[in-house]
């Protein structure tokens, strides 16, 4: 009788950016573009669920990213800091040019090519990416429905589980939906 192998859990959280100002600063483009007062209360907000005295989202401590993947977009990096202000001790906070126009799959590929200690990260991003993303990870009809129907507003925070061994199996392996969270938090 053989043993069997049951691969571990790695969970992928996937956070759109905060609301935006309509236009960028003087002289600035897209990129630049800063989160306006809403997105700063919703990125606050998230925050604080998260910190200390928050009630986590109701998600286990232990799943908390230790790695996140941000865009290096203004707006994106504003969100992903005030996000994890608040935590004691943050998780690592890595701002990637190359997530600011990519694909879900240019993402997953990105996602794939984390070290395998890390059995939970936070890739943060925009739309349209992070909506078809969210609604194209391999979900059940049943984990698709909520997707759908909240849509993937800003400041909107979906966690995905895969059970692989490998951060490049888990865009081929089917998620499953933990929690969906849209603002306001």
């Amino acid at each position: 009788m053989g043993v069997e192998h049951t691969a571990p859990t790695r969970l992928l959280w996937l956070l759109r950016h905060a609301k935006t100002l309509t236009d960028p600063p003087k002289g600035g483009g897209d990129h630049d573009r800063a989160l306006a007062p809403r997105g700063t209360r919703d990125a606050n907000a998230l925050g604080a669920r998260l910190g200390p005295g928050g009630d986590a989202l109701d998600l286990a401590a232990e799943t908390f990213p230790q790695l996140v993947l941000s865009s290096d977009a203004v707006r994106t990096e504003q969100t992903t800091r005030l996000v994890w202000e608040p935590t004691p001790e943050p998780p690592t906070l890595v701002f990637d040019p190359a997530l600011y126009s990519a694909s879900p799959e240019e993402v997953m590929a990105t996602v794939g090519g984390v070290d395998d200690e890390v059995t939970s990260m936070m890739v943060v991003g925009h739309n349209p990416t992070a909506h078809e993303l969210a609604l194209g990870l391999g979900l059940s009809p049943q984990d698709r429905k909520p997707v759908e129907r909240a849509g993937f507003p800003t400041c909107s925070l979906a966690v995905f589980s895969f059970d692989v061994d490998h951060w490049h199996e888990a865009a081929q392996g089917a998620a499953t939906l933990v929690a969906l969270f849209t603002p306001p938090y």
